[in-house]
């Protein structure tokens, strides 16, 4: 692994590369891997399950790029500076920290919940993106948002009080949620979000659509890809998919199912 630091001085973005492992044959891919986090509470559950993704990848051939968005992690800015507009610009500016670094004219991309979206924003609109690979995607951003806001309602009021049918904040309010900062311009940002209305790939990426339970949501956004594209795979692969949950452990999860199907899908021939 070598730990860097990539994009411009003014919003440096800290970023993880793992080089490829060569092995009698199994010749080094031609094509790299950028895996893109979801965020908060997410991103701590998925912090090793990213590690083994980007170890198994490796193992596999491939130059791998994990990385931090701006203002997330150990990237630059505070935890307030992003918003969606820069973390898909800084999905583009992974992509391109890859093909430099490793010498490779295409990437895939591999995103998990909101980055799912991020990598389905940018990557779509791209040329040099080979797969895309949407885990348990946000589909509905403006859902997604109101599902965050009425978890903390709830964690605050304590365990044992009545779950909320929505929660509501001022319009200009930043809401911690869970010890991460949701500001006015985050949440209209996600909630512009809806992957039901992504347009025709610009390029010709081969769509992966992987999740761990059959969600009408996910149902939905793969027959909505299917009418813009011919090349998408649909892959319900049994797996623990809550992310969001918190315990008492502030353990990690790992569903080495879908890990290993994610791995699958992007080393089978087109």
């Amino acid at each position: 692994m070598n730990p860097l630091y990539f994009g411009s001085s003014q919003k440096p973005l800290y970023g993880v590369y793992h080089p490829p492992k060569s092995q009698p044959g199994r010749p080094v891919r031609t094509t790299g891997v950028v895996l893109c986090y979801p965020l908060g509470q997410e991103y701590m559950r998925a912090h090793r399950a990213f590690r083994q993704l980007a170890t198994l990848l490796t193992k596999s051939g491939f130059p791998v790029l994990r990385f931090d968005y701006y203002g997330t992690g150990d990237s630059g800015g505070e935890g307030d500076a992003g918003d969606v507009e820069q973390w898909t610009s800084d999905v583009g500016t992974a992509i391109q920290e890859l093909k430099d670094t490793a010498g490779v004219q295409k990437v895939s991309l591999v995103g998990l919940r909101l980055g799912g979206a991020l990598v389905a924003l940018e990557g779509l609109t791209r040329t040099d993106v080979d797969r895309i690979v949407l885990w348990d995607p946000i589909v509905d951003g403006k859902a997604y948002v109101q599902a965050m806001l009425t978890g903390q309602q709830n964690v605050h009021e304590g365990e044992g009080a009545p779950s909320h049918a929505a929660a509501r904040v001022a319009p200009d309010a930043t809401v911690g949620i869970l010890g991460y900062p949701l500001t006015a311009r985050m949440r209209g940002g996600l909630e512009r979000i809806d992957l039901r209305g992504l347009e025709k790939p610009a390029g010709d990426p081969l769509v992966i659509l992987a999740v761990s339970s059959e969600k009408p949501e996910w149902s939905a956004l793969r027959d909505r890809l299917g009418e813009r594209t011919k090349k998408l795979s649909y892959r319900h692969i049994p797996s623990l998919g809550n992310w969001d949950e918190v315990d008492r452990w502030g353990s990690a999860l790992l569903p080495q199912a879908i890990i290993q199907g994610i791995v699958a899908s992007l080393t089978e021939s087109n």
